[in-house]
């Protein structure tokens, strides 16, 4: 799909989704993404005619984690061709210019703690593509890539309300206190609030273009939610042409 006006001042092609390069923890815990968190706003995005690229902290195919072949969706994702195409033709945020994406979400999985904060170029990518009217969208340690955006510019979380993994989910996962950044308090630093809901439970939260999930079980109403969105910047992008 290509959201374009009338004129071509604007013109957003795709729609990203951003995966962890961290495929093990310090511990040797298996991490990578978490493949719910990756598949259904992919799929959902593919469905309503968006191309979708895969981004990651490295040029490398990304490792899912978290896999359920008996989730249909998980089982699609693993099985479509063309993901796994876009899988292998991984490529860093700087590859690609801000102004062309709609949306991008950004999975989680433990390992995102440790790579995306630090990623100035993801950062600077993703704050770009808010700036310029897309979406930004994080489920569970995908919240990581928010605070990289945050860290460069805090107009993107600075007001707004967000939900990742709570501290029961931590310690459910024996992740408390183990991981390099504690992603509430240093995404409340930069001016958002933290709000969580019940553990494992599906809680999302759009604030503007900002949608943020709690966990792997927030991830179809996430997807919904993204699409919703990007459909409303279509609306306008139509209005602001007549």
């Amino acid at each position: 799909m290509d959201l374009s006006s009338k004129d071509g001042h604007v013109a957003k092609k795709y729609a990203a989704v951003v995966l962890t390069a961290v495929d093990r923890l310090p511990d040797n815990r298996l991490s990578g993404y978490w493949l719910p968190e990756a598949a259904y706003p992919w799929l959902t995005m593919v469905d309503a005619g968006w191309s979708v690229v895969s981004i990651s902290t490295e040029v490398a195919e990304p490792t899912p984690g978290g896999v359920d072949r008996t989730d249909r969706v998980q089982r699609r994702f693993l099985d479509d061709a063309a993901i796994r195409l876009a899988l292998a033709e991984t490529q860093r945020a700087e590859f690609y210019e801000p102004e062309d994406f709609a949306a991008i979400v950004f999975a989680g999985g433990a390992g995102a703690v440790y790579d995306f904060p630090e990623d100035t170029a993801l950062g600077t990518f993703t704050a770009a593509v808010m700036a310029d009217g897309g979406v930004v969208a994080s489920s569970g340690y995908g919240a990581a890539g928010v605070l990289a955006a945050a860290r460069v510019d805090e107009t993107v979380v600075r007001g707004r309300t967000v939900t990742l993994t709570s501290a029961a989910e931590e310690r459910a996962l024996e992740l408390a206190g183990r991981l390099p950044v504690r992603l509430a308090p240093a995404l409340s630093a930069c001016g958002a609030t933290a709000r969580f809901g019940e553990a494992f439970r599906p809680n999302v939260i759009a604030d503007g273009p900002l949608i943020t999930g709690q966990n792997p079980a927030s991830a179809p109403q996430l997807a919904q939610r993204v699409l919703s969105a990007i459909d409303g910047l279509l609306s306008v992008d139509e209005t602001s042409t007549r």
